[in-house]
């Protein structure tokens, strides 16, 4: 018994490798294939490892190896974890996927690469992968079959592979949100019991999840705002609701006062105040909640939930016929707490982010992405409980129907391969964000033409719109920088002489100007051409 028993895990830890193994390929193959970044991955790196800062002048020509070292670590100047939180201090997030993201590329002097905090991501997956699997093992009550389907189409989801590909702190986040909910999990069944051990592991996950991202805060709340009311209302365990709630405020209060200025960025700050308003504004609420549920539906499902709530429908229909016509009592057990608890906290999160969130089109998956893994769970389950009472009414009373239970794998497995379908008819369609493709051939461009006289004209006003094209900027030589407010002549020897000059410029009528004063100062020129359009500036060239 005790070798069949082995054996059986054996196979069932085979099974989750392999799909691990799977998709973890998948994710790499994706990861290789991004080109550029998203101007908010220029800011992980930049706020991570500032030398200088990114200051363009005006009408001085900056050597580009000063744009590069703002990304990378410099010799001799890695582990400066202090540089770290006073930068995120200035902007509108708390520091530790910061500190994470540091931390690797101090140990890689010297370099600026996408696989610095790709490589992380493909850490924190594994992870994410391991914690789901762990909470889908307790609300399918240990059936691996299912747990299996789940982690299946888990990581071929469009979403979680673009949580991947982008380096920001959100596959973090959904870390530590997929921690805590294990957490909870294994006190679901008996109650909250802590231990000084228990309570220091929730002290940490509370303390870090605080200190990646304040999306953290929502999701805990509705996680404890449930935990507390069954184990107060239902066990009538208020002293384990206390000690739980002194725990949770404790760890949340240390965070303040690690990092004080989350109170700033949260109350006052530009971040803070913008989701405020969008959350009290009530003729919003319809628009933001479509919008996000669309998202959803493409990252999460590949664009099958519509099909998929019609055939859970259809099944709930069939359960209520057959309930009435036979009868059958349901059991009902703690286990099914883990299933109500997690739906909860999944739309209440679901519901404030949608809110609050930025509708950046498509990039706004992002912040969505700590329950995209949830949903997929509630709908395996919702699937998974619709058959498993259903059964049990048509095995019940003297009208037996034994088909249903006979078939019960091949009708889940049949849905299941419904979705992994549709999401990999997604991912062949390109739904994964923040690969940037194009961007290989702007940069390749930039770096046949990097001896070439560069001007960047730039809107003071928005001046962090430059740094967008950071990677492409790098490959040439040096580039001479114009504020375009500012009026006064540009004299420039080299610029006057050149046989040809690249020319990146805002879309301000100043713009223009500038193009027309280099053609009039050097009888070289005599044409412009625009050569492309890029997201903040467009590039010509003056021949």
């Amino acid at each position: 018994m005790k070798e069949g028993f082995l054996e059986k895990k054996m196979v069932w830890m085979g099974a989750l490798f392999f799909i691990l193994m799977l998709q973890v390929l998948t994710a790499v193959y994706f990861c290789n294939k991004k080109s550029g970044f998203h101007y908010d991955e220029y800011y992980s790196y930049y706020s991570t490892n500032k030398t200088y800062g990114l200051v363009p002048g005006d009408r001085a020509w900056k050597d580009t190896k000063e744009i590069l070292s703002e990304f990378m670590v410099r010799e001799g100047e890695g582990w400066r974890f202090g540089l770290v939180k006073e930068m995120q201090g200035f902007d509108v997030h708390p520091p530790f996927y910061y500190y994470v993201l540091h931390g690797v590329c101090s140990l890689f002097p010297g370099s600026f690469s996408k696989w610095s905090g790709l490589g992380i991501n493909l850490v924190l997956f594994i992870i994410s992968y391991f914690l789901l699997a762990a909470i889908g093992s307790r609300v399918f009550s240990d059936n691996k079959r299912m747990t299996l389907l789940l982690c299946l189409l888990y990581g071929f989801q469009p979403g979680v592979l673009s949580g991947i590909t982008f380096i920001r702190m959100y596959m973090l986040l959904t870390v530590w949100c997929m921690a805590v909910t294990l957490w909870h999990a294994e006190f679901w069944k008996r109650g909250l019991r802590l231990t000084k051990g228990k309570a220091a592991v929730l002290f940490l996950l509370v303390f870090l999840g605080f200190l990646t991202h304040y999306y953290f805060l929502v999701f805990l709340f509705f996680l404890c705002a449930f935990t507390c009311l069954a184990e107060w209302w239902g066990r009538k365990n208020l002293k384990g609701s206390i000690l739980y709630g002194v725990v949770v405020c404790a760890a949340i209060m240390a965070g303040i006062a690690y990092y004080p200025a989350s109170l700033r960025h949260i109350l006052r700050g530009y971040r803070g105040t913008e989701a405020a308003g969008a959350f009290f504004d009530l003729k919003n609420t319809g628009m933001r909640l479509g919008f996000f549920a669309d998202l959803m539906n493409d990252s999460v499902f590949g664009g099958s939930l519509e099909l998929l709530l019609i055939l859970l429908i259809l099944l709930a229909i069939t359960f209520f016929y057959w309930k009435k016509k036979y009868g059958g009592e349901q059991r009902k057990g703690l286990a099914d707490l883990a299933v109500p608890h997690v739906l909860w906290v999944t739309m209440g999160y679901f519901f404030v982010v949608a809110k609050t969130a930025l509708l950046n089109a498509e990039e706004a998956n992002r912040y969505e992405l700590p329950v995209y893994g949830f949903c997929m769970l509630l709908l395996l389950a919702a699937l998974y409980y619709l058959l498993k009472a259903l059964s049990k009414v048509l095995t019940a009373g003297e009208n037996k129907k034994t088909w249903l239970p006979e078939k019960m794998g091949i009708i889940v497995a049949g849905m299941g391969c419904v979705i992994l379908g549709f999401q990999l008819y997604a991912l062949s369609q390109g739904r994964v964000q923040f690969l940037y493709e194009q961007d290989k051939e702007n940069v390749a461009f930039a770096a046949e033409n990097k001896e070439k006289a560069v001007v960047f004209g730039y809107n003071p006003i928005n001046e962090w719109m430059i740094w967008d094209e950071s990677e492409e900027l790098m490959q040439y030589e040096k580039i001479y920088f114009v504020n375009l407010r500012n009026e006064a002549p540009v004299e420039d020897e080299i610029l006057q002489q050149a046989e040809k000059i690249y020319v990146y410029i805002s879309r301000m009528d100043e713009g223009q100007l500038l193009m027309e004063e280099l053609l009039e100062k050097n009888p070289k020129l005599s044409t412009k051409k625009k050569v492309r359009e890029l997201l903040y500036c467009d590039l010509y060239v003056l021949e």
